[in-house]
């Protein structure tokens, strides 16, 4: 383990897509704040310093802490419109989403093929024939490469697409966006129900706790709204 002589503050994405924070407090307090641990680079610092974290992907910065874009969309308000490129190479809007009538449980999420989303895309492809008694459609959403997302999709054998929102766009109009400074931005685990009318019906925001029920969540609650 090396000593630090300065403040800094480190983003984990962890196996699991999860993103967190940690601030490291200086070794000594009479030792001057740095720019970069001396002689070392930050991803060398990050493999030495936080062994604990070997199947994670961490990234060691000294610049602002991670912006969350806006909030969540309010219940009942119409949902953003996009264009978006999905894992079968079509381009897809929100009015293609809707123009059949269906519900849409649009879910965003940090990153392809990291154990979470993994096991997130399963959960939603076990219950899909319950989803499609519903007259509804799952659709994914993360900043990842069409290319990756195909992949993805192929692997797990999914029967539904993912979208491609590359620059993060997307995941801003919904609130669900974090940006790292100097690495882009991700999108945050969270999942929104959409009814027919293109309105906002729910919104979960603590997905990351209980990814293994979250689907289960989500058909209780597309229930419930149908049946208002």
């Amino acid at each position: 383990m090396i000593s630090v002589s300065c403040f800094l503050l480190l983003y984990v994405l962890s196996s699991t897509g999860r993103i967190s924070a940690y601030l490291l407090l200086p070794s000594s307090p009479s030792s001057p704040p740095s720019r970069e641990p001396i002689g070392i680079g930050r991803r060398s610092f990050v493999k030495q310093a936080f062994s604990p974290f070997a199947t994670s992907t961490a990234f060691a910065l000294l610049t602002p802490p991670l912006e969350a874009h806006a909030s969540p969309l309010a219940l009942g308000a119409p949902a953003p419109d996009f264009v978006l490129t999905n894992s079968r190479g079509e381009s897809v809007t929100l009015d293609d989403l809707t123009s059949s009538k269906k519900w849409t449980v649009l879910y965003f999420y940090p990153g392809a093929f990291t154990s979470g989303c993994t096991l997130e895309a399963r959960k939603f492809q076990q219950d899909l024939s319950q989803y499609r008694e519903l007259n509804a459609q799952i659709v994914g959403v993360s900043v990842d490469a069409v290319e990756k997302n195909a992949e993805f999709c192929k692997k797990e054998g999914l029967d539904f697409f993912m979208l491609t929102d590359e620059r993060g766009e997307v995941s801003k109009k919904f609130g669900t966006a974090l940006s790292i400074p100097g690495f882009g931005t991700f999108s945050n685990r969270q999942t929104y129900i959409i009814d027919p009318s293109k309105n906002v019906r729910w919104v979960f925001v603590d997905v990351e706790s209980h990814i293994p029920r979250h689907s289960t969540e989500v058909l209780e609650k597309l229930t419930e709204l149908q049946n208002v």
